[in-house]
């Protein structure tokens, strides 16, 4: 890399975006992440050098509000990716059909706006050498391969997005990139048993625990690689059903 770049991360207060933050930060690239809820997580962020902004996608009407608030605080974006994410299942929708709509606006509707709005504010232009000026990335799932039954509003919305990936590249072509990660099992929860974590590995062609770091590892190939666009990188271990 030639130089440190300026990142926007959406949603940096736990588990990957917080993994994703430190990861960049250590590596000496200049790291605007959001939050709506702060946590020790991001208090460790600011210490090592997080610019922190409080957003709620829920909130569209605050994203042209934000985007300006962003622009106030650098002359460029180098890379915006969009990892915010709320998770609710098919049964908790059913009682509160609310919740569907929000996890659309969370992971399709407000990052698209966020992005045009950013477009206009801190505009990526076409350079010279050809190279797109900015990159951005998508957090999707790579259940969207293999169905969750009892997540299908979950897994819609997450198939939203990764299915104007191809359409946002035309837009934004030749200034920006844009691509997509889709992780599959990445580190388990606490409260996850032995039990069901036997029974995820099983399940696995590589049946182990990868971590977060396998997506800092991700991002680090787009930025430093210019050709890749409108790809969806899997990072899945691989996946067998017995019979």
């Amino acid at each position: 890399m030639s130089r440190p770049q300026t990142v926007l991360i959406t949603g940096v207060t736990r588990r990957v975006g917080a993994h994703l933050a430190e990861h960049l930060l250590a590596n000496g690239h200049r790291v605007i992440g959001t939050y709506r809820h702060e946590t020790d997580a991001l208090h460790a962020l600011i210490d090592q050098g997080l610019i922190a902004m409080k957003l709620d996608l829920l909130e569209r009407d605050r994203l042209a509000g934000f985007a300006g608030q962003v622009a106030g605080k650098t002359d460029r974006l180098d890379l915006i990716v969009h990892n915010a994410s709320i998770w609710h299942r098919d049964e908790d929708v059913a009682a509160n059909p609310e919740l569907a709509t929000a996890m659309y606006t969370v992971h399709a509707t407000s990052p698209i706006e966020l992005t045009e709005h950013l477009q206009r504010v801190l505009p990526a232009r076409e350079r010279d050498d050809g190279h797109a000026d900015r990159q951005v990335v998508f957090m999707t799932d790579a259940h969207l391969d293999e169905g969750e039954p009892d997540h299908i509003h979950y897994i819609a919305s997450k198939a939203a997005i990764e299915g104007s990936v191809r359409s946002l590249a035309l837009r934004y072509a030749p200034h920006t990139r844009v691509n997509a990660i889709a992780p599959g099992l990445l580190m388990f929860h606490p409260e996850d048993d032995d039990a069901y974590r036997r029974n995820r590995l099983k399940r696995r062609l590589l049946p182990f625990e990868p971590g977060p770091g396998v997506v800092g590892q991700t991002i680090d190939y787009l930025m430093a690689c210019p050709l890749i666009n409108q790809a969806v990188i899997r990072l899945d271990t691989g996946r067998w059903w017995e019979s």
